[in-house]
């Protein structure tokens, strides 16, 4: 029989099938049985920081409760947020497979602890998705590619755990991007 172990990342996987990220990863009886189907890896569901602040938003606007602002942003942040750990440490509880969480987001901010978090409540990768690509002709076209990187060096200076960087197609220098990617300490780019 042909052996299929990989290395993807810095992970050691039994095959190169990697089940993607998306509502098909965001619940541990899915992930489970997508272990048993053979897979080599899960990328959990990500975490969007605009739906976490699109939710907040909502609420203060439906509440009209000006002086709870922050209150509220931090609940809606942090309930998200602890669902997303209870995710990732009941996924491991079950799995075998490396667990790869996935957070979406356009700043370094709050994810700089979070990431932190998703590393201690047991997940062997992260999944970065950078919205970073601006559409403003006035803006400097290397604007995104660099807070692409600078996101990359403040997550990496936090964890230990292998970091893969989800890339948009829209970058007109992608090979560029990936290179220094990789040199600001990056393990893969999808």
């Amino acid at each position: 029989m042909s052996e299929l172990n990989i290395t993807y990342a810095g992970l050691n996987l039994k095959n190169p099938i990697i089940v993607g990220s998306s509502g098909l990863t965001g619940s541990v009886v899915n992930n489970i049985a997508w272990e048993k189907a053979g897979c080599g890896a899960i990328v959990l569901k990500s975490l969007f920081e605009e739906q976490i602040e699109n939710e907040s938003n909502r609420l203060l606007e439906e509440g009209h409760y000006p002086d709870a602002y922050h209150y509220i942003k931090n609940y809606v942040r942090g309930n998200k947020v602890i669902e997303y750990l209870n995710l990732i440490s009941e996924t491991k509880k079950h799995c075998s497979v490396p667990i790869i969480a996935s957070m979406n987001c356009y700043d370094a901010g709050a994810w700089l602890e979070f990431a932190a978090r998703i590393e201690y409540a047991g997940a062997d990768a992260i999944e970065l998705n950078i919205a970073a690509i601006t559409a403003n002709p006035m803006s400097d076209p290397m604007e995104s590619a660099h807070r692409y990187i600078n996101i990359v060096k403040k997550i990496k200076e936090s964890i230990a755990i292998p970091v893969i960087v989800k890339s948009s197609k829209l970058f007109n220098n992608i090979p560029w991007l990936v290179n220094q990617l990789k040199l600001n300490g990056v393990d893969a780019v999808v």
